[in-house]
């Protein structure tokens, strides 16, 4: 059995990683219902305290199984490269392989997701793209499918 960790906890850890990093300012990627919004919500919070810049906060709809407003747009108009992406797996999926369609991941934006998902649901031409990513529970065994992972 497992539980999940609080929105803070998740917080103050990824403030810890942006303070590992030096790391400065992100956009904020959430789905619109309690479950995202109270996420980013915390996140917003507790780096608004730790004196770490959010820019952006970028609505994902649930419901249109879309992001609010153009993706491509928010990204390359923002200084950052850091994108927190706040929501469960199956939108987790479906915005970074928008993201992956707009060649918006990869060597120039990190992308931390706190979903679990299967690297494996994406075309073998984005692999390499998916380095960027950082997240949990990304197995080994998922990882092993694209080359560049033997380099890690």
């Amino acid at each position: 059995y497992r539980t999940v960790p609080s929105d803070n906890t998740a917080a103050l850890t990824l403030v810890m990683l942006f303070n590992q990093f030096n790391w400065t300012s992100c956009l904020i990627i959430y789905q619109n219902d309690a479950y995202g919004s109270g996420g980013a919500r915390s996140i917003n919070d507790l780096f608004n305290a730790s004196g770490i810049t959010v820019v952006e906060m970028i609505v994902y709809d649930i419901a249109r199984n879309s992001i609010l407003g153009n993706l491509k747009t928010y990204l390359t108009n923002n200084p950052t490269r850091i994108v927190i992406l706040w929501a469960e797996s199956v939108y987790t999926s479906l915005i970074l392989q928008d993201a992956l369609d707009s060649n918006l991941v990869g060597p120039y934006f990190t992308w931390i997701i706190n979903s679990a998902i299967s690297l494996n649901s994406f075309n073998e031409e984005y692999y390499q793209n998916l380095i960027g990513i950082v997240g949990p529970e990304l197995s080994r065994e998922t990882l092993l499918i694209s080359p560049f992972c033997e380099k890690l």
